[in-house]
């Protein structure tokens, strides 16, 4: 670090070099925090975790217990010891799902008010400062997953449910407007493009993973293939062959596509060509359940970037994105990680498990006490062979 602020100081280098250094070196030194501990709140598993982009300082957790609770992840950051952070809001009982949450989204251009799907077959839109129900769009069929464009003004909500289309739902008018068609069976994730407003990417129980422009008639642009066939839309296009594909990912900058299925694979795209970078990720990979799993590729900043996949294995994987390399295990959870999500401007990881503990993985190491030399001895007497020294006196030597 000091060797990048000298080069900085002679003009060598510019300051966008060296945030991405530290930041790339603290994102591969993440570790269990030894400062920040998550207060236990939910009766039953975590199964989503959602922070926001406009402070990156709220964290939100939806369980099976059918609530959702707001985290502020500026307390404690300055305490030298462990501190439980509790949530600082909370859905009622009253108010909560009838059955498990999961997924959760910020609303992408203010925290007050935020998105939720359950199993209880609805789609929920929630006032934040209140925490009450301002919209309900009711599905009839169970919600894997919800989501939101972090750069649109449509407003629309993107819905994966057990049934072979995607409903979208108009913040707006709180109606649905159209349902985009293509899948066969349940579809189990869907994700927006970073950069292009109306592209989304879903995946479904059909094996195949799929790419729309909600602006077109035939909306489906194309069907991605793990063996690069020329036809985008040819019938026999899959992405993980027969077997349901349940996480999908995309890199901030909107190149990439990372696709997690019930294989126990996990795939790289060129999310505007569609094409299978045929990356191995190894054999690491645990994935047994259809429930929605939700991975994150690294920040920006970093290069080479991190692909973190959570894993049936209790552990949550991190992954050299573009070649696959398995760099480190992160190990803590009592149970099978459901979820994680990250904070890029604190280099912080957040992962969710089905024993409902929420663990904090960071760089920073605990402030070490600086130890100071004690002049008495265990009686409270001055030790007079501290006061010795080795200096001669100048007047014995004259």
């Amino acid at each position: 670090m000091y060797g990048y602020l000298k080069m900085r100081e002679y003009g060598c280098i510019q300051p966008l070099t060296i945030r991405r250094a530290e930041v790339t070196k603290r994102y591969y030194a993440l570790q269990l925090s030894q400062q920040k501990e998550m207060k236990r709140v939910h009766r039953g598993a975590v199964t989503c975790l959602g922070t926001e982009n406009i402070e990156e300082r709220y964290l939100m957790s939806g369980g099976s217990d059918g609530r959702v609770h707001i985290y502020d992840m500026h307390v404690g950051a300055a305490r030298q010891n462990v501190t439980k952070i509790p949530p600082i809001a909370s859905v009622a009982r009253a108010d909560r799902h009838q059955y498990a949450v999961s997924s959760v989204s910020w609303y992408p251009f203010d925290t007050g008010m935020f998105i939720t799907s359950s199993y209880d077959q609805t789609v929920r839109v929630w006032d934040t400062n209140m925490m009450t129900v301002a919209c309900t769009f009711p599905l009839e069929s169970l919600v894997h997953r919800q989501a939101i464009s972090p750069i649109a003004t449509h407003s629309l909500v993107a819905t994966a449910a057990a049934e072979p289309r995607i409903r979208l739902c108009d913040l707006r008018s709180g109606a649905f407007t159209h349902s985009l068609s293509g899948h066969v069976g349940e579809v189990y994730s869907c994700i927006w493009s970073p950069t292009k407003e109306f592209t989304l990417f879903s995946g479904g129980g059909d094996g195949t993973v799929r790419v729309w422009d909600i602006r077109r008639a035939s909306a489906c642009l194309m069907s991605l293939d793990q063996e690069n066939r020329a036809d985008p839309l040819g019938e026999t296009n899959t992405a993980h062959g027969s077997w349901p594909v349940n996480g999908l990912a995309v890199s901030s900058d909107g190149q990439y596509l990372v696709t997690l299925g019930k294989d126990e694979k996990v795939r790289l795209w060129d999310a505007s060509t569609g094409r299978n970078e045929l990356v191995n990720y190894g054999t690491s990979f645990r994935n047994r359940f259809k429930a929605s799993l939700q991975a994150v590729i690294s920040d920006a900043d970093v290069w080479p970037p991190l692909l973190f996949v959570p894993s049936d294995d209790q552990q949550v994987l991190v992954f050299g994105l573009l070649d696959g390399k398995l760099t480190k295990r992160l190990r803590g959870a009592y149970g099978r990680v459901t979820s994680v999500d990250q904070r890029g401007s604190h280099q912080e990881l957040y992962s969710g498990s089905t024993e409902g503990d929420i663990l904090v993985w960071d760089a920073n190491r605990p402030p070490v006490e600086p130890q100071f030399l004690n002049p008495f001895d265990a009686n409270g007497n001055n030790d007079t062979n501290m006061e010795l020294d080795a200096w001669s006196d100048s007047d014995d030597d004259l």
